[in-house]
């Protein structure tokens, strides 16, 4: 890129992105949208998929040769640019490497394990919670499972997001 090139954020269309971004491509304009690799259960199986970081919004980096402002507000998926005043907002670079790099750093290469099934031993690994024995009960929607925990001697079950519990 130029001296004279720029980050600016596009807000997009209600989930659009990639329509957005398949556009601004069209136009060779340089385009970033963040992904990230969320684990979910999906159908009582545990899933690791990819989501868009910032739904709803994509970086594009202009220079004096790219089509005018108008132009690429009137691009297909794209809504308007985000703007501070009448003045689209520039983005620092230092942010765009910042995400770029613990994009990159993301372990990616995590494999499916299969779902816990009522009555696993589990042990939680982050929250009030952490360092405690649990056992599964059910899942509690995409990212979270009921747990039963010990607490006074008795099994009390708690919602725990995924991510937090490890199996024993």
């Amino acid at each position: 890129m130029t001296a004279n090139s720029a980050w600016f954020l596009l807000q997009t269309k209600a989930r659009e992105e990639q329509r957005a971004i398949d556009n601004l491509n069209q136009q060779q304009i340089t385009t970033f949208c963040p992904e990230i690799t969320v684990e979910k259960i999906v159908r009582g199986k545990r899933k690791i998929q990819n989501e868009v970081l910032f739904p709803g919004y994509i970086f594009v980096r202009l220079d004096e040769h790219s089509p005018s402002f108008t132009t690429i507000r009137s691009t297909r998926g794209v809504a308007k640019f985000v703007a501070f005043g009448h003045e689209p907002s520039r983005v620092p670079d230092t942010l765009i490497d910042i995400i770029q790099q613990r994009i990159a750093d993301q372990d990616c290469q995590e494999s499916a394990k299969p779902a816990p099934k009522s009555g696993d031993l589990l042990e939680i690994t982050e929250g009030a919670f952490k360092g405690m024995d649990a056992i599964f009960s059910e899942p509690d929607g995409d990212a979270r499972a009921i747990v039963l925990v010990t607490i006074m001697h008795q099994l009390v079950p708690t919602s725990i997001a995924n991510q937090h519990l490890k199996t024993v």
